[in-house]
């Protein structure tokens, strides 16, 4: 499953995987709120491929999507919470992943700034 081929739930799915390993480790309470928001198939599918890319790959894959498709901005603020949901669900929001939520505002945020 290539990117080109991605419909919005294949982004969302890979956005939130790649989110689950922001510090470096698959916290249960994340990997099972990622699941719950995509479903077990299509969670296992894009695991796979997220395993095999970088970081920069992955960063690089959710900013061409974002680009591409001009995500609107409630599409952009409710994956944003997602996410920030995400990663509160073990009770800490880590280093790595206020790091990560950051990056992810500013590929984000030239749709939150629209009116």
């Amino acid at each position: 499953m290539g990117l080109d081929t991605w419909e919005f739930i294949d982004f969302k799915a890979y956005l939130f995987i790649y989110c689950t390993f922001a510090d470096h480790l698959q916290v249960e309470t994340e990997r099972r709120l990622a699941i719950k928001k995509v479903g077990e198939q299509k969670f296992k599918k894009l695991h796979e491929e997220i395993e095999k890319d970088t970081d920069d790959v992955s960063i690089n894959k959710i900013r061409r999507y974002v680009k591409k498709h001009n995500i609107n901005k409630e599409a952009a603020k409710k994956l944003l919470l997602d996410v920030k949901d995400m990663f509160l669900s073990d009770g800490e929001f880590h280093k790595l992943e206020r790091r990560l939520y950051n990056s992810l505002e500013r590929i984000f945020g030239k749709e939150l700034s629209k009116t």
